[in-house]
């Protein structure tokens, strides 16, 4: 059987997963831990956010319809096979293992982790994936460079140099 391919839109946030800053989304954890997951046992779900990669926005007709219509407040936005699964909401696990066909105990260990805490809530727009920052003020940027303490800017456009304030 052949895997489905799974695109997340999400709206725009300042670093590719929305980990950054003083105060962490729960559910943006929860979904870094579950694709973080996922990639681990070789489920790729791609995951695109507006300001970070609004090209791909343009390029997937389903996703540019849809912020047509309903505009970024809408999102997050599920695709499947360049289909609209779900929209306004991120899936649940359940739903993440009905829609990609795998045992839902998979995501057990996701849970877990966000439950313990390793994932890092410091670690910047990383968000304790495989990226690190380069040093206690830097930054990772959606494009994988890292913002250094010489520049005084971060990718979040706070004009300081670092994005985890």
């Amino acid at each position: 059987m052949e895997r489905k391919q799974v695109q997340i839109f999400e709206q725009a946030m300042c670093c590719p997963t929305g980990l950054c800053g003083p105060a962490i989304d729960p559910e943006l954890l929860r979904i870094s831990a579950v694709l973080d997951t996922l990639e681990k046992h070789g489920i790729l779900v791609e995951r695109y956010n507006l300001s970070n990669a609004p090209l791909k926005f343009i390029q997937t007709p389903a996703a540019a319809e849809f912020l047509q219509h309903h505009g970024p407040e809408e999102l997050p936005l599920v695709l499947t096979d360049g289909k609209i699964w779900m929209a306004g909401r991120y899936p649940t696990n359940e739903e993440f293992a009905r829609m990609l066909d795998f045992a839902p105990a998979l995501l057990d260990e996701a849970s877990a982790r966000q439950d313990s805490g390793t994932e890092e809530a410091g670690s910047c727009c990383c968000g304790g994936g495989s990226e690190e920052p380069a040093a206690e003020t830097s930054c990772c940027c959606g494009s994988g460079e890292k913002e250094s303490s010489r520049d005084s800017s971060s990718c979040c456009g706070s004009g300081s140099s670092s994005c985890c304030q």
